[in-house]
């Protein structure tokens, strides 16, 4: 699937995982592809935790942000959800430098909590796998989130939000 043919969520210019104007993040663009949530990217150097090895906090927080992602755009039941829970097992070192890719999917959600999982995958290989509880944001709470995301190349989730303002 090419990049035209993406469904891209939205993202911040500042955020550390998908800030497209933060020079020392990592500037991931998270978008769904059937039932996942996913990304591609090339990790920065500067995110190393040791000498060509991606710092496992930076690869906790990738997956965090995916399936977040996999909770708001799957569950339905809430506008935006927020991590509760993050469980990571490292199974092989990632390396920066390389491509690497992300795939969360929502697992079940309860109306009280959302369940996802994600995997980090090099080379064909798992690398991590990661387990979340994502508990619901406010409609409210949405709304003060959605001006700090940005909508370009979004076709179909760029209305993901349009009843978030709305009183529950």
């Amino acid at each position: 699937m090419g990049d035209t043919e993406r469904e891209y969520l939205p993202h911040s210019s500042r955020c550390f995982i998908c800030g497209d104007e933060n020079e020392c993040g990592v500037r991931t663009r998270f978008f769904v592809e059937g039932d996942a949530v996913r990304a591609r990217v090339v990790l920065p150097r500067h995110v190393n935790g040791y000498k060509d090895v991606a710092h496992g906090g930076v690869i906790a927080a990738l997956l965090d942000e995916s399936m977040g992602w996999a909770a708001t755009v799957f569950g339905g039941k809430h506008p935006m959800y927020l991590t509760g829970e993050l469980t990571v097992k490292y199974l092989i070192p990632v390396p920066v430098g390389e491509e690497i890719e992300i795939a969360s999917r929502l697992e079940e959600d309860s109306g009280r909590i959302a369940y996802s999982t994600g995997e980090l995958f090099y080379g064909g290989r798992v690398c991590v796998r990661a387990r979340g509880k994502f508990l619901p944001m406010s409609r409210e709470e949405t709304g003060r989130v959605i001006p700090y995301l940005k909508f370009d190349l979004c076709r179909k989730y760029r209305t993901l939000f349009d009843n978030a303002a709305e009183t529950e």
